[in-house]
């Protein structure tokens, strides 16, 4: 399998001599693994977690190895990572009428950096990530709690001049791309099918529109509608949105003919809600706001009656 090696600096000001603070690059450790593996999957299915049992070319593409670090100010780790055209051979093995996959040697640690790069860019956008795959970035919070103030990752493609960079800048536009991602809803969705990938089990569909909409099958059930390629069909499923309001993909329920079904439902389903930012509808309470405005001002002696003459007079 082919391997390449990978380089990540965590800048802090304090400098350890290679002697790092375990509880932080724990937290590190645990998380990287997770969110690279997503990131692959996001890449190659176009959506970053499914239910069930993971393929086994995502377990492959996706284990990573740390393998040493060193440093004196900037503390380094050194990661191994496979190709993704090794990792997840049977798919580039594949041929593809429209390219579509990621370059095969790239490894997760590049497709990673696409994410940050596009968050780095404030793409609201984009296709690199969905809301899962978000909030598997805010748990990066834990890192960032300790000394560790900025992470630099390099790869094929980001490298030591031109580093993928995380740092808590990072999590703040997570968190209001977050607070920006319309919630998914159901959705009927009318048009023919036009793609089938059996080994990622995911679709297009082309609207009477001329639009194309991408999506996921429900586990296990691909084979069943091969039949129906290229006729017109039904999806029922929730529509998937991104930060921008713009429609990432359909998470299939059921794929059956659509043979007579009307053109009002051939469009891309539009987000059912006005985008609100909810991150900023939290707000930190302190010894006068919230509960603690509340706690102890009710004095609790008064009988029934007072309260009611109270509440009638504030009526």
């Amino acid at each position: 399998m082919s391997i390449r090696v990978h380089e990540i600096q965590l800048q802090s000001e304090q400098h350890f001599g290679g002697k790092l603070p375990p509880q932080f690059l724990g937290y590190f450790l645990a998380e990287l693994p997770i969110v690279v593996q997503q990131t692959i999957s996001m890449a190659l299915r176009n959506r970053s977690s499914l239910k069930g049992r993971r393929p086994q070319w995502l377990e492959r593409a996706g284990d990573i190895r740390f393998t040493d670090h060193g440093g004196n100010g900037t503390s380094v780790l050194y990661f191994e990572a496979p190709t993704l055209d090794e990792g997840a051979r049977e798919l580039y093995q594949q041929g593809e009428l429209w390219p579509s996959r990621p370059d095969g040697e790239d490894t997760g640690f590049d497709l990673l950096g696409d994410v940050l790069s596009d968050v780095a860019a404030n793409n609201a956008d984009s296709d690199h990530f969905d809301p899962t795959l978000l909030k598997r970035l805010m748990r990066f919070r834990r890192v960032f709690s300790g000394p560790f103030r900025e992470i630099d990752i390099t790869s094929r493609r980001y490298d030591a001049n031109h580093s993928s960079r995380f740092t808590p800048a990072t999590l703040q536009t997570v968190q209001t791309f977050l607070g920006y991602t319309p919630a998914a809803k159901r959705v009927r969705i009318v048009g023919t099918l036009d793609m089938i990938r059996v080994s990622t089990q995911t679709f297009g569909v082309r609207l009477d529109t001329g639009e194309e909409v991408r999506g996921i099958m429900p586990d296990g059930s691909i084979d069943e509608v091969k039949s129906l390629l290229n006729q017109r069909v039904l999806i029922l499923g929730q529509a998937v949105y991104r930060a921008s309001g713009r429609l990432l993909r359909i998470d299939a329920d059921s794929v059956t003919s659509g043979a007579g079904e009307p053109s009002l439902w051939s469009r891309v389903p539009k987000a059912s809600t006005t985008m609100i930012d909810t991150s900023k509808l939290h707000k930190p309470q302190g010894p006068r706001s919230g509960m603690a405005a509340i706690i102890g001002k009710w004095p609790g002696d008064e009988t029934d009656e007072q309260i009611q003459e109270a509440l009638e007079k504030l009526s």
